[in-house]
């Protein structure tokens, strides 16, 4: 049998030593080549190769087939981003991925760089049991690969769907809809009625956190929007709801509710809407020549995955997932809907009195309500959640070494982390019997540090959390250090800059 000579071409951005494994991991999971070789531009492999798999390739250019130099999906794909195509880094915002820059979101590359280095065939269902604003099921959408999410934020679910949406929507009918909101947005003559304060508790919120000037042109998109884009609105609100913060009296740089100090943009929020509209349907478009109109396979739910017992039946496939992909909330983690606020209230997803309630109850959650951190306290004193004893006696050591002079933050540090681990032992108990068998869970997941009576711990998490898969019934397979794992979108600086992933595997 002839055997192809392949050579498998480098892109020209810099890449992060963990994006050089995940390549090399790739090659040998989808092509499992004869002859494995490094060059100076690339990889040279020798066997028999399939062209499709080939092209599923993530960390390439493009490949030399025959004499022919052949780009890969992935270079495609991020060429067709009108906003930062071509720079020194991977593009991470082509296709709807640009939509709203939701905090904490993991680069698109990873998702499909894991399916391929555990060999996850294109007919697999695929689960993300936190999946925030919907990185793992676009990218799964893009090579037609089923996917569902669970997320307890509605935020995040209803910007996921938003994006879903838009893909399996020709551009050019989402930009008639917007010729028309334009038109109408700019003619005063257009009759809509805004909410009063004083009769309506979401706009008595909103009109505390916004200067006339700016809320009123937002409730305007906002009315418009469900008037005229009827079947459509998510996707043109979910664009505005990634505005509101810069708009608002909330400081846009602070993780917290904090009243504004920095300038306010110098355009308009009609014109930074249009903007951002534009480009979005730009690149919309310029996905959609490629792959073509994309089915609206994929979906959200608003579930929670500390919840027992299987899911109902339109939450997951026949039988199973074939595996699961997540990045689990960091231990203590950054206050999401905090931040998110805001957006939440402006699209009726929550009422304002529901905000701490939602916060509090998030996974990694750093904030207590009422009785729960003295109940949580209790728990971790007596373990009353049965956790393994090296996560009990980790977190006990913390306690013990609480002083005085640790602010209230820190005081509940220990309690907080034991609620996390036992909430995370309940997504590995509730996933487990939602996967099929041998199918695989990876996870990535954030290193903490923090600082207790003076003395500074690190806590390394994903070693803890592997203790409680395995305690769970999961079968570890591997764990791979991300030194330098980056993170995009709102807040990135804050991220934790070391990063594990973490795959275990159901027997």
């Amino acid at each position: 049998m002839q055997k192809d000579n392949i050579t498998l071409k480098w892109n020209n951005y810099s890449y992060f030593p963990y994006e050089k494994v995940f390549a090399q991991r790739e090659i040998l999971s989808l092509l499992s080549p004869i002859v494995f070789s490094e060059t100076y531009d690339g990889i040279s492999i020798v066997g028999k190769f399939d062209k499709k798999l080939l092209n599923r390739l993530v960390y390439f250019k493009e490949y030399q087939f025959n004499g022919e130099a052949i780009p890969t999906l992935q270079s495609r794909l991020e060429d067709s981003c009108s906003i930062n195509g071509k720079q020194r880094r991977q593009s991470t915002r082509y296709s709807v991925h640009g939509l709203h820059e939701y905090k904490g979101k993991f680069n698109p590359q990873v998702v499909r760089g894991i399916l391929n280095s555990l060999g996850i065939s294109e007919k697999a269902s695929i689960l993300d049991p936190f999946s925030g604003s919907g990185t793992t099921l676009i990218e799964c959408a893009h090579i037609k690969m089923k996917a569902i999410g669970w997320d307890i934020n509605p935020l995040a679910v209803y910007i996921t769907n938003a994006k879903l949406k838009a893909l399996s929507t020709p551009s050019i009918e989402l930009k008639n809809i917007f010729a028309v909101l334009s038109e109408r947005f700019k003619d005063n003559e257009t009759r809509i009625k805004l909410p009063i304060p004083s009769d309506d508790k979401r706009a008595e919120y909103l009109w505390n956190w916004f200067d006339k000037q700016y809320i009123s042109k937002i409730e305007r998109l906002r009315l418009l929007a469900l008037q005229y884009a009827k079947g459509y609105e998510e996707i043109f609100l979910a664009l505005a709801s990634d505005l509101l913060r810069d708009y608002s009296l909330q400081e846009p740089t602070d993780l917290r509710i904090r009243r504004r100090f920095s300038p306010y943009p110098n355009v308009s929020f009609w014109d930074a809407y249009q903007k951002k509209t534009i480009q979005f349907f730009d690149n919309l478009a310029a996905i959609q020549d490629l792959l073509g109109v994309v089915p609206h396979k994929n979906h959200a739910y608003l579930l929670d995955s500390r919840k027992p017992g299987k899911p109902s039946k339109s939450h997951m496939p026949k039988g199973g997932f074939h595996a699961a992909i997540t990045s689990p909330p960091y231990a203590t983690a950054l206050p999401y809907i905090d931040t998110q606020r805001l957006s939440l209230v402006w699209l009726g997803l929550i009422s304002p009195k529901e905000i701490s309630e939602l916060e509090a109850t998030l996974t990694g959650s750093r904030e207590f309500i009422s009785e729960q951190k003295r109940l949580w306290n209790q728990a971790l004193i007596d373990n009353a959640d049965n956790l393994p004893k090296e996560i009990f006696n980790y977190c006990m050591t913390l306690h013990r070494n609480l002083s005085s002079k640790d602010g209230f933050r820190r005081q509940m540090v220990p309690s907080l982390l034991y609620r996390y681990f036992s909430d995370m032992k309940l997504v590995f108990e509730n996933l487990l019997d939602a996967m099929l068998p041998s199918a695989p869970f990876a996870l990535i997941i954030g290193h903490n540090k923090t600082i207790l009576g003076n003395k500074e711990f690190d806590i390394d998490t994903p070693s803890l959390l592997r203790i409680i898969a395995e305690e769970t019934g999961w079968k570890h397979k591997e764990s791979i250090l991300l030194q330098t794992y980056q993170r995009y979108g709102l807040h990135s600086a804050n991220a934790v800059k070391a990063e594990t992933l973490l795959i275990v595997e159901k027997p």
